[in-house]
């Protein structure tokens, strides 16, 4: 980490402890040093020798002696605390980042048969934090990124990352969070951190959807928000307020939020159009591990009236109706969650673990039933560490939608961009890079989070996975990790199969500097019959692999 702050110069003069020479006063020989604090003060002898014999001193003279150097000592003690004050006020500024170079070959993305694309690039990403500690309990933060782009174009990957419903229609970035154009600088985070009322405050955009082991976390969500945390021993208890962009239990990007437009040139008529997160939290630390236990709740409004002009459009609720009579019609959501897990550490044996549990109903107007929503999610890492080696089993399961049920929805909790099962299925860079997997429509319905066209992405839902893996520390500058896993759908349409497929995956990092690595791997993905039934079709499937390389700059 680069650390940048102001030093504080200053200095104090101490009296010279100098030598006074008698002149013939006393027992001593004339011209003998005396010790400076037995020495006679030079104000003292100006007084032995106004007070000589024949004369008498002057006391109105000695008190304007006095008074101009107590005056001059107050105007010393005065330009020191100023100077000292000045220094003290220059904040400390703290800056960290990332810089990664992401290269990679895919073979065959859309899983056809004979039909495949492969595609191949290089991309990159500049992030910078700053933490500007103003004083001591008043710290301001921002982050940007910068020159997120693949080589040798300009935006990211229009053709293939950026959906649109019809030709010369808007732009739709619901399945794809990533459709921005960031050519130069997106400032995506500003906010202020200050002690008070016993506790510490965050207050502006920030990272939102962060909790637990964080299999269900987004590295890239930046929301307005306000958080407030209060320790006490080992415990932190906390209270949040968000105000997401998106869907009410979503991960993804959409254009409804706090009463307006995403592009702000519009605003809804009228109030209770927001979209509010709350949180409240304990986490209790220890010396091996952590558990903790968070309650939200997600009410959604933004589209629970009726607009006027040539504004019309009602979203579709992510985890609403599905039948057509649905279609347009207004509707508010309220979500209640509970979110437990633990992280402990007992000698070679680690474990961390997550439970959510959401419920909740999407309210309709008039004659049109409410729907009831019930899913959950649960996620297992147990690894054990033998001197250089070491191996694990990780587990998730999110539960799909019964398409049969269509008065209810069982879809869980969407999964996260901060976490990275796999090189291929599920990996942030990999679908951000060259867009989903599989032919359109490849989620489906069954995922949740909205009636879907796109294939998988780094956003995972309706999903059972089992994944072994193992690795080796040759040394402290290289480590090598090899996974194997088994991917299936919770819940399928009829005539689908659940098996999405299987992903072998090997990859080894070198550290050439502490703060700078360099990645390359290799995954292969046997493509399931899940893909054969989308959209009621049978497709000619073939397996996809990947070759990747990256640098990753770190301070």
């Amino acid at each position: 980490m680069l650390v940048l702050h102001a030093i504080k110069q200053g200095g104090h003069y101490a009296p010279r402890r100098g030598v006074v020479r008698k002149v013939g006063i006393g027992s001593g020989k004339a011209g003998d040093p005396v010790p400076g604090p037995a020495a006679a003060k030079p104000q003292d002898q100006k007084e032995v020798c106004r007070a000589r014999p024949g004369t008498f001193p002057n006391p109105k003279l000695n008190e304007e002696e006095k008074m101009k150097k107590l005056l001059i000592g107050f105007l010393a003690v005065g330009l020191i605390m100023g100077f000292a004050m000045t220094a003290s006020a220059q904040p400390n500024i703290k800056a960290s980042g990332t810089y990664y170079v992401y290269g990679s070959y895919a073979d065959n993305q859309s899983l056809t048969k004979d039909t495949g694309q492969s595609r191949a690039n290089v991309a990159q990403r500049l992030r910078m934090q700053f933490e500007i500690q103003i004083q001591e309990g008043l710290k301001l933060t921002t982050r940007f990124d910068a020159m997120e782009r693949v080589w040798g174009q300009q935006p990211t990957i229009p053709t293939t990352n950026i959906r649109q419903t019809a030709a010369g229609a808007a732009i739709d970035s619901r399945d794809v969070p990533y459709d921005r154009f960031e050519n130069n600088i997106s400032w995506e985070r500003v906010y202020v951190t200050f002690n008070a009322l016993y506790g510490v405050w965050d207050v502006g955009y920030q990272q939102t959807l962060a909790w637990g082991t964080c299999a269900f976390c987004n590295d890239y969500t930046s929301d307005a928000a306000v958080h407030y945390r209060y320790m006490m021993g080992p415990w932190t208890f906390g209270l949040e307020w968000e105000k997401p962009t998106g869907f009410a239990g979503s991960n993804t990007y959409y254009g409804l939020a706090e009463g307006s437009r995403s592009s702000g040139s519009t605003s809804l008529s009228g109030t209770d159009d927001d979209h509010d997160v709350y949180h409240v939290y304990a986490i209790y630390r220890w010396a091996t591990g952590q558990a903790g236990i968070r309650y939200e709740f997600d009410r959604d409004a933004t589209n629970g009236k009726q607009l006027t002009g040539s504004q019309t459009a009602i979203l579709t609720a992510p985890y609403g109706g599905t039948t057509p009579d649905y279609t347009g019609q207004p509707w508010v959501s309220t979500f209640h969650e509970l979110a437990p897990y633990v992280q402990w550490v007992s000698g070679p044996f680690a474990l961390e673990a997550e439970f959510r549990y959401i419920w909740g109903t999407t309210d309709y107007d008039g004659a049109l039933s409410d729907i009831d929503r019930k899913g959950w999610d649960l996620y297992l890492n147990g690894k054990y560490t033998m001197g250089a080696f070491y191996g694990g089993l990780e587990f998730c399961y999110i539960s799909g939608d019964d398409p049969a049920t269509t008065d209810k929805n069982e879809a869980g909790v969407l999964g996260g961009d901060g976490w990275d099962p796999l090189l291929m299925f599920g990996n942030n860079l990999f679908h951000k890079w060259h867009g989903t997997m599989g032919p359109a429509g490849a989620w489906y319905s069954n995922g949740g989070g909205g009636t879907t066209t796109a294939g998988v992405n780094s956003i995972e839902r309706n999903l059972m996975m089992i994944k072994p893996y193992v690795g080796y520390k040759v040394n402290p500058q290289l480590e090598i990790v090899a996974q194997y896993a088994w991917l299936k759908a919770n819940e399928t349409s009829a005539g689908m199969d659940d098996e999405y497929g299987k992903e072998f995956d090997i990859y080894a990092t070198y550290k050439i500097y502490n703060n700078l690595s360099y990645t390359v791997g290799f995954g292969y993905f046997w493509t399931g019959d899940y893909f054969k039934g989308i959209g009621g079709t049978v497709t000619n499937v073939d397996d996809n692999f990947l070759l990747m390389n990256q640098l990753t700059l770190s301070f």
